[in-house]
């Protein structure tokens, strides 16, 4: 009975070679573990910016869009948004601050808006040159150009 337990208490243990590969494995994963708990948490806090409508309308000379309604009862403000005019193929030509000071931009649009008032609000106007395509759009983003708000397309 003794010469049993003698065979099965050995001084040999795992070789130095493979524990440093188990200690590295281990590490790694864990890293990995940390790295996407980590990178979940930045997302919770973060809203997704309000879906703005508007309401199409053209005349011989220009289109039109009207603010009708913000979702999310979020208040956005005029200087958190800006505009970015794309070609038939999705390309932007160029991006331009909504409010901008002097009321007309590099690309003939204007925009309307309650004086004194910070934010956007129904009623508020966006229009442009009626020389532009049909499928040209305006996608009104915010600052970062990670959101969109709207995009409101040229329609004959």
């Amino acid at each position: 009975m003794k010469k049993v337990w003698a065979e099965r208490i050995s001084r040999d243990g795992v070789s130095p070679v493979v524990a440093t590969i188990l200690l590295v494995a281990i590490t790694v994963v864990l890293a990995a573990v940390l790295y996407i708990m980590a990178a979940g948490m930045g997302g919770l806090g973060s809203t997704p910016p309000p879906i703005i409508a508007f309401t199409p309308s053209h005349t011989s000379t220009e289109y039109t869009w009207t603010l009708t309604s913000i979702g999310s009862g979020r208040m956005v403000l005029k200087t958190d948004i800006f505009v970015q005019l794309r070609n038939e193929s999705g390309f932007v030509i160029t991006t331009e601050r909504l409010d901008n000071a002097s009321g007309t931009h590099g690309f003939k649009y204007t925009f309307s808006s309650a004086p004194g008032y910070e934010y956007i609000s129904a009623g508020d106007v966006i229009s442009l040159d009626k020389a532009y395509n049909s499928g040209t759009a305006i996608t009104l983003v915010n600052p970062a150009g990670t959101g969109q708000y709207a995009v409101l397309y040229v329609q004959p």
